[in-house]
Parts: C-alpha cells; sequence; structure tokens
C-alpha cells in the first residue's frame, strides 16, 4: 500500500487518537490539528497527499476550509467527514471538488476502502486487467491453434479490439507492448489465411460478407422494411476499434446492431468503395462499364467519381429502380454544414447515400504533416482523436436530425488502415503505382514473405492493361519502399497509417445497422 502523508482536520481530534494510531500502524504519516485556520497555515508550508476535513467546526467550517485548501493546491485530495447526510451539503461540497466524503460515526475499515478508492484504484485496476490478459492471450494461443475460419477470425479481431480500449484506460506500457505483440503474431497468421483462401472464397458461397455484398444484404433489406427514409454512410478508411469510439453516442440516438464484413483486395478506396456501390469486383466494373473505370490506379476520386452511377445500375439489377436517390460525398466542414441543413427536406426519400471523407483525409495527411504525426503518434491517439472528431463533427449533428424522422441509418467504411512499421524493398518500372501498401505494375519483384503476389489478377476479380501487369498487396505492418533512397523513404512513411494491404485492421469491418429506438 503507498504510504501517505495524511492531514486530519477535527475540532474533536483528541477523541480519534486510536484512528490516527491505526492509520500511523499501517505507515501513513498522519498530522492532527483542531481548525481550520491551523489546517491552512500547514497546507501552505508542507506537502500532504491526503486531507480528512471535518465539515462541522466552530470557527471556519469544513467547507469554507475546503475552498481555502482548494485555493491554494487544486490538486490536494480532500475526504469531507460529516454527521450531515444533506443532499444540499454533499451538492456544495461536490463543487468544491471534495475526493469523497465519509458520514459519522466512522470506522477504520472505511478509512482505508476510501484511501484505496483515491490511490491505489489504478494498481488493483491493472493488477486485475493483467490477470484477465493473461488468461485472453492464453485462450487466444489456442483459438490461433484451432486454425480459426473467416467467422471466427473476426471474434479474434473483435476481442483484440476490445482490449485496445480496456488497455487505453491503464495507460500500461509494458502492457501496451505485449498487446501490440499479441497483434503482431495475429496479423502474421491472419494474412497467411488470407493469401491461401481469397482466390477461393471469390468463387464460393462458404465466404465472409464482402464489400459488394452490402447494398444487397443490408441496405434493399431496409429499404424493402422501412415506410421512412433509410441513410446509408461511408465513412472512409475508419477501423473497427475506432468505430467502437463513436458506438456508445450512437446508442444515445438509436437502437444499435453492430456485423462484421470483409473488405476486397486491394483495402483501397478505388476498389472496396467501388465494389460497395456497384456490388461487383473491380474486374467486372471494367469489363461492363468501362466509362466509369479509368486507368489512373493512383488517384482516388478518378475511379470513384461515378459511385452514384454505379449506384444506380446496382439498384437496377436488384429491381429497386429509385428515381434521383440522394448521393452526397462530404470533404469538408462547408459541405458537412450543407448536408446538415438539406437532412430535413429529405424526409421522404427513400434513399439517401453520405460518403465522409474525413478520416481518410486525416490517414493521408498525417503521414506528410508533423503536426498531425506528433497530434496522433499512435493508436491509441487515433482513437482518442476519431472520438473528439465524431463529438465536434456535423457528422454527429446530422445523425441528431436524422433520429427525429425515425429513419434507419446503416454506417460502414469501405476500408480501414493500419501503422506500418517494417519497409520491405520492392523494385518496379516507373509506370508502378505510388502507393505503399499494395503496387500495380510490370516486371515487380519483392520478398514473397512480406506480400501476396498476384501472378494472375483476374482470378482476384482484379482488371490488368496488360498481359504482363501484375498486383503485389503488402502483408502485416509491411510497406513497400524501392531500393533507390530507401532509407528516405522509409523514415518518411514508418509509423505512418497506410491502407491497401492484408491486415485485420484494413479487412475486418464494422457495418453497424442503427434503428429508431423503441
Amino acid at each position: 500500500m503507498q504510504k501517505l502523508k495524511i492531514l486530519w482536520v477535527d475540532d474533536e481530534i483528541e477523541h480519534l487518537k486510536p484512528f490516527v494510531i491505526f492509520l500511523s500502524e499501517k505507515g501513513h504519516k498522519v498530522t492532527t490539528v483542531s481548525n481550520g485556520s491551523d489546517a491552512i497555515k500547514l497546507v501552505l508550508k508542507n506537502h500532504y497527499d491526503l486531507v480528512l476535513l471535518d465539515e462541522m467546526m466552530p470557527g471556519m467550517d469544513g467547507l469554507t476550509t475546503l475552498k481555502e485548501i482548494k485555493r491554494i493546491n487544486s490538486s490536494l485530495s480532500v475526504v469531507m467527514v460529516t454527521k450531515n447526510e444533506e443532499e444540499d451539503l454533499m451538492e456544495d461540497a461536490i463543487a468544491g471538488q471534495i475526493a469523497d466524503y465519509l458520514i459519522k460515526p466512522i470506522n477504520p475499515n472505511q478509512i482505508i476502502l476510501t484511501i484505496k478508492k483515491l490511490f491505489q484504484t489504478n494498481e488493483i485496476k491493472k493488477n486485475k486487467i493483467g490477470a484477465d490478459y493473461a488468461r485472453f492471450s492464453s485462450e487466444l494461443n489456442e483459438d490461433l491453434g484451432s486454425n480459426p475460419n473467416w467467422d471466427e477470425w473476426s471474434q479474434i479481431y473483435q476481442k483484440l479490439c476490445d482490449w485496445d480500449s480496456r488497455l487505453d484506460d491503464i495507460r500500461d506500457e509494458t502492457m501496451t507492448h505485449l498487446h501490440f505483440l499479441e497483434k503482431l503474431n495475429c496479423n502474421s497468421e491472419f494474412s497467411n489465411y488470407v493469401t491461401r483462401n481469397y482466390k477461393d472464397w471469390l468463387s464460393t458461397d462458404e465466404r465472409p460478407t464482402f464489400s459488394f455484398d452490402l447494398i444487397s444484404e443490408y441496405v434493399i433489406p431496409a429499404i424493402e422494411r422501412e415506410n421512412t427514409p433509410v441513410y446509408f454512410i461511408v465513412l472512409d478508411c475508419m477501423r473497427l476499434d475506432q468505430y467502437y469510439t463513436i458506438e456508445p453516442f450512437l446508442k444515445e440516438l438509436f437502437d444499435v446492431e453492430v456485423d462484421l464484413y470483409y473488405s476486397i483486395l486491394p483495402t483501397a478506396t478505388p476498389y472496396s468503395r467501388n465494389a460497395i456501390f456497384s456490388g461487383l469486383m473491380p474486374n467486372d466494373i471494367a469489363k461492363n462499364f468501362p466509362k466509369y473505370w479509368t486507368n489512373s490506379a493512383d488517384l482516388d476520386t478518378s475511379r470513384n467519381r461515378n459511385e452514384h452511377q454505379l449506384l444506380e445500375e446496382h439498384l437496377k439489377d436488384l429491381g429497386h429502380e429509385i428515381n434521383e436517390s440522394k448521393y452526397v460525398k462530404i470533404f469538408n466542414i462547408e459541405e458537412g454544414d450543407y448536408t446538415l441543413r438539406k437532412i430535413e427536406s429529405w424526409k421522404n426519400e427513400k434513399l439517401i447515400v453520405l460518403v465522409y471523407n474525413f478520416l481518410d483525409l486525416l490517414a493521408h495527411h498525417r503521414s506528410q504533416n508533423q503536426v498531425l504525426k506528433e497530434a496522433i503518434p499512435d493508436e491509441e491517439a487515433l482513437r482518442h482523436f476519431t472520438k473528439h472528431w465524431f463529438t465536434h463533427s456535423t457528422f454527429y449533428e446530422t445523425l441528431k436530425k436524422i433520429k427525429e424522422q425515425n429513419a434507419t441509418v446503416i454506417i460502414t467504411t469501405d476500408h480501414g488502415s493500419i501503422r506500418v512499421n517494417r519497409a520491405s524493398q520492392l523494385i518496379g518500372n516507373k509506370e508502378t503505382t505510388s502507393s505503399v501498401r499494395y503496387k500495380q505494375g510490370k516486371n515487380l519483384k519483392m520478398l514473397d514473405k512480406h506480400s501476396f503476389y498476384l501472378e494472375n489478377p483476374e482470378e482476384y476479380g482484379l482488371p490488368k492493361q496488360s498481359i504482363i501487369e501484375n498486383y503485389v498487396l503488402a502483408k502485416e505492418d509491411y510497406y513497400f519502399v524501392y531500393p533507390n533512397a530507401f532509407h528516405k523513404y522509409m523514415k518518411q512513411y514508418v509509423g505512418t497509417f497506410q491502407h491497401g494491404g492484408i491486415s485485420m485492421e484494413e479487412m475486418i469491418l464494422p457495418i453497424s445497422i442503427c434503428r429508431p429506438q423503441k
């Protein structure tokens, strides 16, 4: 137990000697005074960890003494000791920033429990979480050894994200590092699992729900079921752990049910988001709608200009041609404000699609902006930043407006991102794409253990411009760097959040069905 310096202030301090002796025997150093004035003088001169303060004293009473103590040292923990249980008194005391209060007559166990609550909570919590994590780690190793299928991998990733949140609360470097190593191992196993099974998944119904399934499996049933508007909202580049930071706020507005689905490969906007809206793999988009699929592989905007048109074609193919369904992309505050203003006018629409690009822009700009790198150094900071953005965003205000319409909201993302830590050399010609988690080009050469080489892209649902063009995807937390200027670009991208490759963070994604509260 932590040894404390305690100041006990009570006009009947002589009657409390047994308690003072008891605390002293526990190793605490206790100083006693009988009035508020003497207590203030001691607080001015000495450091104390805790003040036990009688509420009813002649002269300067407890609340007045409390205010003076807090004026001197606002962080000093003060526990009020009182005979009075009136609610108004406690409200006044709490407003004066007491740490806790005890009702007379007190006993030694009450004091010890209060000390534990104030000074040992984190230690107790860390010990409990440490024991829980040891059990989780053991169970995780058993799960990995049992050759998990795609659904079991989703459950594993959910548990890892739950632990992200628990460990954020205690901020223990050792536990955080252990968790990082567990995720590293899981991503190694997951990447190998995906490379073995992905091609077969594309030709069977025994597979995860993929990007191209979302409209048919979630949006259409909602349209058929509801008489109120259905909002389909895509937050570009949102990981599952980021979603969990905003879910409590969604639950205040809606009844929420969450499923998980898998992004197609590459886990990048031109591929995954077009697949969502078209209901097709990229190769089929390129064949069936060549005017909507350009050859500019690096520019997200070039291949995602026609999402609305692809959605209309998809809806028509599903037998749900919706005249002038609403589709809005939001890149900045002004467009967010516009959307917020328009919500009321959409109350009679069947389907409204909103695409918010903020989180994706954040990931892209962070890799180039030193201020953002320092503000968001790791995954924990990314989660906190996501929560901060959401609670201050026009998106949150938009959801509040949507709630008033008793509408159904389906919130998802097109892909996640991973913080890359290990550079892997890759050789390609000058036409090779510049993305760091996946490459499309000719004569690509790389280390097999760090990557997934798609020798025949069409077997993976991907178009290619020539017979010798291929794709290569980074696995785990690797990123591709060319041999020339290797160290320069290794330093530039290490620790940045990227997407396009194979990892749990990029592939296993939330789809949240938010219905009107009953």
